[in-house]
């Protein structure tokens, strides 16, 4: 049997091209956060890694805990209102975040919105997309979740 180097060519193609979209689509999946859950957080940054496919901040909380969270791709945050960038957050800077949790329970989750020194970034992707608007307005009457707000009546826009 003979096989021409055409038709093997695209054999070869086409395997690399359905395995590509396959790893993409697979990439993709926010489902291991609770994306109906927003909840507030903070500490002190451990690390902030701005590095692709997405950019991860590691925090270590007031019981010494370090939690990890995932935000969006560095190439889309250069541009943001509040545009970040590898030193943006250092090691021992104090932020506030809020963050969409693990499924599971571990420590960690998707990053919405971080605040250091009153500027509030938006390095969130679609793991975790909170109304920047409700959370200003929340944050100093003292919600520490959305369900919170919710709960004592404040609007919640979607």
């Amino acid at each position: 049997m003979k096989i021409s180097i055409k038709k093997l060519s695209l054999a070869i193609m086409a395997v690399l091209t359905f395995g590509v979209v396959d790893f993409a689509a697979g990439h993709h999946s926010f489902a291991m956060f609770d994306r109906a859950r927003e909840e507030v957080t903070g500490g002190e940054v451990v690390r902030w890694a701005f590095n692709s496919p997405h950019v991860a901040l590691y925090i270590r909380d007031a019981a010494g805990d370090i939690y990890a969270y995932e935000g969006a791709a560095p190439a889309s945050l250069v541009t943001r209102s509040e545009p970040m960038n590898g030193f943006t957050f250092q090691p021992g800077d104090s932020v506030e975040l809020v963050v969409c949790p693990l499924h599971d329970g571990r420590n960690g989750g998707a990053l919405g919105i971080i605040i250091k020194d009153d500027v509030w970034y938006m390095p969130n992707d679609g793991g975790c997309g909170p109304n920047l608007e409700s959370w200003q307005d929340w944050m100093p009457k003292g919600y520490k979740s959305k369900q919170a707000a919710i709960d004592a009546g404040e609007e919640v826009e979607m």
